[in-house]
């Protein structure tokens, strides 16, 4: 097959790297792909990765050259799938897909936010989109309304990841940052954004023993006002703000208990991470959390869900902090879970069969457009 895939955001995070680490995987399985997109950071972070990624931006829902633009080039291009990444462009890339007759549109759809929630959106995937993914199972429901849609058009695909890379001998990260081995340290990947509510994080860390120390890897435009609330919570000598790290496996071999503090989630890339190199989790109930948290055949947890306010989360990042028995179980069983349902190989398979010429909901959208 040959792919398509465009993106419209204007940061490289996770859900950006996501994309581009699925067009790799299927490049590896003998697949073409492309990447058109917004922005320079994209389409350079995507070419580090060995995907093929060019600029061709979509503005607003009026930069109608934008869309005609786009369709030129996938007329020319005449692949077998197009992929929308990105929900807001939905708009303009789906009909642009039509218009160029590309045979398979779908959408990725990554926020449990990302709903049919106006007229715009609901055009867009009635009249031109054949079929979305999305990362969590209870992000299908707004999708089923649309009309005439059914269970085989909406299909959840979880992220897929592989067990984070190791550069440097254990406690590397730790003796780099002057944190002793039996410190107990908090952690989490995430862009300083404000869906992230990493302002939490810091209240549920001052609201901890102070002997914790927390380690931020990422970066985004809440540093600064971040920054500025760690310090007059008193926690400069406690909370290690890292910003972008590409040694993730070293990052979280210094963490003891992964963290999400999020209002809004699809399905957390950093968390299936820390899941993957055995690190037990504490997260805000978001989208995907119960998916990836729930009890083990044999009744294990990988982590605990709790509720959104400081109170409950610091009570269960500080009932794994003082069991370290519990810690090792549950991370066992975080091992466990990424195995058998969020393995890179398996999320692969799944989007084989959805981008395939003839998978269900093929042609729905359209009458014809085949070549």
């Amino acid at each position: 097959m040959y792919i398509v895939a465009h993106n419209g955001a204007r940061v490289w995070g996770g859900a950006e790297q996501a994309t581009v680490r699925l067009l790799a995987g299927l490049q590896a399985r003998g697949h073409r792909t492309l990447l058109l997109c917004n922005d320079p950071l994209v389409r350079d972070g995507a070419r580090a990765m060995g995907v093929a990624a060019e600029l061709r931006p979509l503005g607003g829902d009026i930069a109608l050259p934008h869309a005609l633009a786009l369709a030129r080039r996938l007329r020319r291009e005449r692949p077998d799938a197009l992929l929308i990444g990105t929900f807001r462009k939905l708009g303009l890339a789906a009909p642009a897909g039509r218009l160029a007759g590309v045979p398979r549109i779908v959408a990725r759809i990554g926020l449990e936010t990302d709903t049919p929630r106006n007229p715009k959106y609901r055009l867009a995937l009635e009249r031109c989109v054949d079929a979305v993914a999305v990362n969590a199972e209870r992000m299908r429901a707004p999708f089923l309304r649309l009309r005439a849609w059914t269970d085989e058009r909406v299909v959840t695909i979880h992220n897929g990841v592989r067990p984070p890379a190791r550069r440097a001998p254990p406690g590397d990260v730790r003796r780099a940052l002057g944190i002793g081995p039996d410190v107990p340290v908090v952690g989490t990947l995430a862009r300083l954004v404000k869906q992230k509510r990493l302002d939490r994080f810091l209240r549920v860390i001052a609201a901890l023993p102070g002997d914790v120390h927390a380690i931020v890897a990422g970066e985004g435009e809440d540093r600064p006002a971040l920054t500025a609330e760690r310090d007059a919570l008193g926690l400069a000598g406690r909370v290690h703000l890292l910003g972008h790290r590409e040694d993730v496996g070293d990052v979280l071999d210094a963490f003891d208990v992964y963290l999400v503090t999020s209002d809004r989630e699809g399905m957390s890339n950093g968390m299936l991470e820390a899941m993957a190199a055995g690190i037990p989790v504490v997260s805000t109930p978001v989208s995907g959390a119960d998916e990836a948290l729930d009890p083990l055949r044999d009744g294990r947890r990988p982590g605990l869900v709790v509720g959104f306010d400081e109170a409950s989360i610091a009570a269960a990042v500080a009932r794994l902090l003082a069991d370290p028995a519990l810690r090792r179980g549950m991370g066992a069983a975080a091992r466990e879970r990424v195995e058998e349902r969020f393995s890179f190989e398996r999320m692969l398979d799944r989007w084989e069969a959805m981008l395939a010429p003839g998978a269900p909901g093929a042609g729905r959208a359209h009458a014809g457009g085949g070549r």
